[in-house]
């Protein structure tokens, strides 16, 4: 068994009158060149989950899993006596995490940390780490230890068992889901229970940038049925809306250091579809939600239908996974040029940013992770 997870593109030029009104008829935005990440693996099904400052890329396959450095891909190796692996996180210094497995004989989720070319086995039994930032540290779930936080060659338990982090940042703040059904943050010692948008049952937070600034989703019953928020602790959880009035989801993955969300947002609970269908990758920048499809720049698109965003770097470089001829790829977005674009109908305006499952069980829709690909 095993958890399934989910886990500047927009240049401001007239910041203080966007921020302080909806009303604007253009905003300034950036557009995107795309590159082919799937492509460079040589399969068919790939998805990017994370990036770098540096724009390094962990990039997953079927069981296979790269490192995207300056044009290049590197495969790195499973742990000794593995044979498929998935990886979660990158941080600045181009450490990975993950979690290897023998699928011949499954015998439990073995974390590691890829670092100069060498896949290292982390000390903590049957679990899978979602997140690492700039001072190594890395949380994620495990079976002994529920919740834990790696730091300095020992890992502990931040939680009680049913409850997963899912992101941290490099202050050591700690979010994730709390006893399977509400988003929590955890900070020197103490967790806060973030509770849920009005009228719903469900939340969970997906990551945290290094003002404090929350990502994460707050739904009726779950992800299915989720709204994307934000969260800060002056302003609390802040409703983020989906694209389209249509959608009954929206899905936030990913927040860089300008508060800037990357997501998707959809119909189609088949998160890693194909074809594209009913799924659509987002960009929340400026207190507005844009389709990322609408912001490729003219002759860029390489064939692909942009449907999830799962991060976001400071210089605005996003990556994801998409649709192209019928196959899922990796993507790469690189920021182009500005130009003014309408300002999109659907989306939901905020006015201010604040601040400038037990391990093994299916959370549903939770943060359709590399994780549901190893068995």
């Amino acid at each position: 068994m095993l958890l399934l997870k989910w886990k500047s593109c927009i240049t401001a030029i007239t910041l203080t009158a966007i921020s302080l009104t909806a009303s604007k008829s253009a905003l300034a935005v950036s557009l995107y060149s795309v590159t082919d990440l799937g492509s460079l693996t040589g399969e068919t099904f790939s998805y990017a989950t994370d990036i770098n400052d540096s724009g390094e890329v962990a990039i997953n396959s079927s069981g296979r899993s790269f490192f995207y450095s300056n044009g290049s891909l590197q495969e790195i190796s499973p742990l000794p006596g593995d044979n498929q692996l998935a990886v979660e996180s990158i941080n600045n210094l181009g450490q990975v995490v993950g979690n290897s497995v023998d699928n011949n004989n499954f015998t439990g989720n073995n974390p590691f940390l890829y670092s100069n070319g060498i896949t290292q086995p982390l000390p903590i039994q049957d679990a899978i780490p979602y997140a690492i930032n700039d001072r190594t540290q890395v949380v994620g779930g495990a079976v002994g230890l529920g919740p834990f936080l790696y730091s300095d060659g020992i890992a502990s338990s931040i939680g009680t068992p049913g409850t997963v982090a899912y992101g941290l940042n490099n202050l050591g703040q700690v979010v994730g889901i709390l006893n399977s059904s509400t988003a929590f943050l955890y900070e020197n010692g103490q967790t806060t229970n973030l509770g849920t948008l009005p009228g719903d049952g469900y939340s969970s937070a997906e990551d945290i940038n290094d003002l404090g600034q929350v990502v994460g989703s707050s739904g009726l019953t779950g992800i299915d049925d989720s709204r994307a928020f934000l969260y800060s602790s002056s302003m609390g959880l802040q409703d983020l809306g989906r694209l389209r009035p249509t959608d009954l989801f929206s899905v936030p993955l990913g927040i860089n250091n300008l508060g800037q969300v990357v997501g998707f947002s959809g119909t189609n609970t088949d998160f890693f579809a194909p074809n594209g269908d009913g799924l659509r990758a987002f960009l929340y920048s400026d207190n507005t939600l844009y389709d990322l499809n609408d912001l490729i720049a003219p002759g860029s698109d390489a064939g692909f239908t942009l449907t999830r965003a799962s991060a976001i770097n400071i210089n605005g470089q996003i990556v994801g996974s998409g649709a192209v001829n019928g196959e899922l790829r990796a993507f790469l977005l690189t920021p182009t040029s500005s130009v003014c674009v309408p300002e999109p109908t659907s989306g939901v305006p905020i006015l201010s940013f604040g601040a400038v499952v037990t391990l093994f069980a299916a959370l549903k829709g939770k943060r359709n992770s590399s994780s549901a690909f190893i068995q």
